[in-house]
């Protein structure tokens, strides 16, 4: 019994959502990341605008010790926030600080850059600050000043909506993902659906069957699944017909010889003069010597089958020295009905890959059958033909020949040429077709000449040499 696997829904699903997982997980990290960019921005543009302020103080006052006295009252004002802490500095260009936070001022006075407006990270008493650092010139009644101006604010608000961001950010991607799953799922199963039709059609069928699946408006897919199996069905359809009507005909050909011994043994029962009953078990023994050819030319084409190739041994072999043994060894039949028997082997070793038992039946058969329908007194001659690609095995004969309806014929299983009177069983090129199949050979028939003759080619495939 086959394992069964893991289902085709949860295999689908297996592989998408790891994937729209992924897929999500980089949305959210894009998102937030722009989102916390857009933030990191509307918040550093209030803290340069906390720095203005400032900035537009001293312009319109003045840098006098009083000026810095009035500023420490107005920052009350200007840097006034519920959320954070923000904290200034004012320094001149000596590094003398003016007016503001003395923490602020010693913790970042190191910190120092040739741009004239820079952002930067710095943490004073342990508290985590986002500064800005701003220099411009003033001018008083002694000269013109460069006045560096630091804003400092701690990270609460930035944090606080950052959390926001992220949150409002995977609390919907994570409701996008469960919502996907639901659709993913009810779709896979319905587009699965037809599946479970056609597996419902399949299994309420009887073994006996094998008419045509129809499924009205399946998907291409699944369409493509049904029309391999009903052509398997067609197959086996037509394999279970050529078996029974293979039955059929064998049985009626073992019949016909054994009926014939039968009557002749009744017969011999009731005859009494020696003579006669000689003659009586004469037609007996050639009855049962029918039967007996045909018993075994039924045997040696179950043994040539397709499905018996897997047992059957390929090798090597030089079609040469087999030919020219089965040519030897019908010689005696060839000698007896006055035909000359001819044999012409190639010049070179005609190596194909094939099974020797096989052949020297296929060998046979095409001589027997040669012999069998060539008059007495004919030509029958084999030869071996080896050329860059293919080794043939040739056969004629001058005999009657065959017409061309009946070629089309000689090959079916129990069919023997109309107006032969030949005697046989009929398998005889039936089972040559089906070890030329065994070896992947091509046949041929065709006429030996213009007037009379039959020329029968079977081309092998030559084995290269390594």
């Amino acid at each position: 019994m086959q394992r069964t696997n893991a289902s085709l829904r949860r295999k689908i699903l297996s592989w998408l959502m790891p994937l729209m997982l992924l897929l999500i997980l980089f949305d959210s990290t894009l998102l937030n990341r722009l989102a916390i960019n857009a933030l990191e921005k509307e918040l550093d543009a209030d803290l340069r605008s906390s720095s203005q302020d400032i900035t537009g103080y001293l312009k319109n006052s003045g840098i006098d010790a009083k000026d810095f006295e009035l500023l420490e009252n107005a920052s009350r004002i200007l840097l006034n926030d519920n959320v954070d802490k923000i904290l200034y500095s004012v320094s001149d260009q000596n590094g003398m600080l003016l007016s503001g936070n003395q923490d602020l001022f010693e913790t970042t006075k190191t910190n120092t850059s040739k741009l004239d407006s820079y952002y930067f990270f710095a943490d004073i008493n342990n508290e985590k600050f986002r500064v800005l650092r701003s220099i411009f010139k003033v001018r008083n009644t002694i000269g013109t000043h460069d006045i560096n101006i630091q804003v400092a604010v701690t990270l609460n608000r930035r944090n606080a909506l950052a959390n926001k961001i992220l949150v409002g950010i995977v609390v919907p991607q994570l409701l996008l993902v469960l919502v996907s799953f639901l659709i993913i799922s009810i779709s896979v199963k319905r587009g699965l659906a037809p599946l479970g039709e056609l597996q419902d059609a399949l299994s309420k069928r009887s073994e006996r069957n094998l008419s045509p699946i129809n499924l009205p408006n399946i998907p291409e897919e699944i369409s493509l699944v049904t029309n391999s199996v009903n052509h398997l069905m067609k197959q086996l359809q037509q394999l279970i017909l050529g078996q029974n009507q293979f039955i059929a005909d064998a049985a009626h050909q073992l019949r016909t010889p054994l009926a014939g011994a039968q009557a002749q043994l009744e017969l011999a029962e009731l005859e009494s003069d020696p003579l006669k009953l000689k003659s009586i078990l004469l037609k007996v023994h050639q009855s049962l010597d029918r039967l007996l050819h045909t018993i075994n030319q039924l045997l040696i084409l179950a043994k040539s089958q397709p499905e018996a190739a897997t047992m059957i041994k390929m090798e090597p072999l030089d079609l040469n020295i087999i030919s020219k043994e089965v040519a030897s060894e019908m010689a005696p039949t060839a000698i007896q009905k006055n035909i000359d028997l001819g044999f012409e082997e190639a010049a070179m070793p005609a190596m194909i890959q094939g099974n020797a038992e096989r052949l020297k039946e296929l060998l046979y058969n095409l001589l027997d059958n040669a012999i069998r329908y060539t008059q007495k007194g004919g030509l029958v001659t084999m030869s071996i033909n080896v050329s860059a690609e293919d080794v043939e095995l040739i056969i004629v004969d001058n005999g009657p020949g065959i017409s061309m309806d009946e070629r089309d014929k000689i090959f079916d299983r129990f069919h023997r040429v109309i107006g032969s009177k030949q005697d046989g069983s009929g398998l005889g090129l039936a089972i040559v077709k089906e070890i030329a199949n065994l070896h992947n050979a091509d046949i041929v028939v065709s006429e030996a000449n213009a007037t009379s003759g039959l020329q029968v080619t079977v081309s092998f495939n030559k084995l290269m040499e390594s």
